[in-house]
């Protein structure tokens, strides 16, 4: 205590003394640049409104040591320096007081020399003749100061320290001495009027330390059963590598039988690796890597336990992992397709401002910005659309009523009706008495989608159908087309985001590569299930198929 409250009054003092002694060195610099600022500056301004030819014998009067003066042509030229012949002088047109004068009227800054311990301060003005009038002066730099007053509050804080130091001696025996004199087995009487509360407590603690003791270990009992029954692994060893305790989910990633205690470590595990981040453990550095057991990804934690040994702890990032390549994967795709059109927009819109377009081709590149601006229109629509079914699915945030799939069905069929004529396609949509529990935009998202894609994946005169089917309890809804098909070995991947089986065929169709996804994510809110049938050149059939008993509500 009495190291302590010396260190402290001695810590105190030295703080107290430098901070003084640093701010009194500001406040002298502050002052003193400020002044040099403003002479600079009412010297360069009384020549603002003077020519240089008229200036020049005013300007020579000016003493180098004094001020300096510099004049600047509107090119960087030197043309008159009090300190050293013009000529000689390398072009100051990228000093950043000329630049800021020739542009704004006038410009000032500072410059540093570490070495010299000074500081130069310009304030340069633009005269009516568009040359550049420069004054300078040079003054020392806070370092400079600060180094010249360390002496003396060297001296200053040595000799406080000293005094300090026999005072804090000669107070703290004073006052500790009655607080020595207390013995804690007897009955506590307070030496000071101030530690009476801190008497009472620890008369009040003595009584509840048995209560403390007995709640311990029921707490103990109780982290241990947490513990032994939580999903991550998590292994205790002594300073010798011995397992003082391991819970069964560690047991089972490293298969190290029904009990693992008392043996060493190596024996649970024989990686090189965790070996050696354990060994950084048990050295007092913590440490975390990454491991693969089987099929499932794990996060190893190494933590030292001051004096005893070490905590390993194993989370599994499997699904953290797959979401995070799945997030990596979808911003790359989604910088990808955005970068497309506005590449394609911006190259026209170029074209056009720079007149590199013949007229008779202007509507044609306006259309193709048009086309392209509607293409990123739509395709920022689904990002957005996917991003909130992500937000929100698996919750009950959306409204479920009973939905007639077939009037939905029609009215997608109706919207897309002029596109399918485009190509002669024939649209048809059978008509059935079949309703489910469903988000009725989000239905009329999904048949969009599905009919919209059959139809630019189809033939020219070819022909998409809905239909619809009751079959063990569950409903069906199929869209079958007489497209160009999908490949066997791509079957597997049009649901995800971004995935096009047909690239070229994309490029045409200006689609999003996104239809097929946010059907995928409207399936698993409403529950349902989705088939794919295709085959290449003769049509693709998807179907949609809903549990009678779901009830999203």
């Amino acid at each position: 205590m009495k190291k302590r409250i010396y260190l402290n009054m001695a810590l105190l003092t030295v703080i107290a003394v430098l901070l003084s002694a640093a701010a009194l060195c500001f406040v002298f610099y502050n002052q003193l640049s400020g002044t040099v600022r403003a002479d600079i500056r009412e010297r360069a301004e009384l020549f603002r409104h003077t020519d240089y030819d008229a200036a020049k014998d005013a300007l020579s009067g000016i003493v180098s040591a004094e001020m300096r003066v510099t004049v600047v042509a509107p090119d960087g030229e030197v043309l008159y320096d009090n300190a050293a012949p013009a000529n000689t002088m390398e072009n100051h047109g990228e000093r950043d007081e000329i630049k800021k004068a020739l542009e704004i009227g006038f410009g000032e800054s500072k410059r540093v020399s570490p070495t010299l311990g000074k500081e130069t301060f310009y304030f340069a003005v633009r005269l009516p003749d568009g040359n550049v009038l420069r004054m300078a002066k040079t003054t020392e730099s806070i370092y400079s100061i600060f180094g010249r007053a360390l002496p003396v509050v060297a001296i200053l804080l040595l000799a406080i320290i000293v005094i300090g130091y026999v005072a804090a001696v000669n107070l703290t025996r004073r006052i500790i001495k009655p607080i020595n004199s207390v013995r804690l087995e007897a009955k506590m009487d307070a030496p000071y009027d101030e530690l009476a509360p801190f008497v009472r407590a620890i008369e009040t603690q003595r009584a509840q330390i048995a209560a403390q003791l007995a709640d311990l270990r029921e707490r103990g009992d109780t982290i241990n059963a947490i513990i032994e029954n939580m999903n991550e692994g998590a292994i205790l060893i002594d300073a010798e590598g011995t397992v003082l305790s391991a819970n069964k989910s560690a047991m089972r990633i490293f298969g190290a039988g029904a009990n693992a205690a008392g043996k060493n470590i190596r024996t649970v595990f024989r990686d090189v690796t965790l070996l050696e981040f354990t060994n950084n453990a048990l050295a007092g550095h913590s440490g975390e890597t990454a491991i693969r057991r089987g099929d499932r990804d794990y996060q190893a934690y190494f933590s030292p336990v001051a004096g005893s040994g070490a905590i390993l702890l194993f989370l599994d990032t499997t699904e953290r992992a797959k979401s995070e390549k799945l997030r990596r994967e979808f911003s790359a795709n989604v910088s990808h397709e955005l970068k497309t059109p506005l590449t394609s927009i911006s190259a026209c819109a170029e074209m056009l401002e720079n007149g590199m377009v013949k007229e008779a081709d202007r509507l044609d590149f306006i259309k193709k910005i048009k086309d392209e601006s509607n293409h990123l229109i739509n395709l920022v629509e689904d990002i957005m659309l996917i991003s909130r079914l992500d937000e929100r699915e698996g919750t009950d945030a959306f409204e479920f009523k009973e939905v007639a799939l077939s009037a939905v069905a029609a009215a997608a069929a109706e919207m897309l009706k002029m596109k399918a004529s485009e190509t002669d396609i024939c649209l048809e949509v059978e008509q059935a008495d079949i309703c489910v529990r469903a988000n009725p935009a989000m239905m009329s998202e999904l048949f969009f989608n599905l009919i919209d894609n059959a139809i630019k994946y189809n033939k020219p005169g070819g022909s998409v159908k809905v239909s619809f089917a009751r079959e063990g309890g569950r409903v069906s809804a199929t869209v079958s087309d007489t497209g160009i098909g999908i490949p066997e070995e791509a079957q597997g991947r049009v649901f995800e985001r971004f995935y096009r089986a047909d690239a070229s065929r994309f490029k045409k169709t200006g689609g999003t590569g996104l239809g097929l996804a946010i059907v995928k994510h409207i399936a698993i809110i409403h529950g349902a299930e989705l088939a794919l049938s295709s085959r290449v050149g003769a049509g693709t059939e998807i179907s949609v198929i809903f549990a009678a008993a779901h009830n999203p509500d």
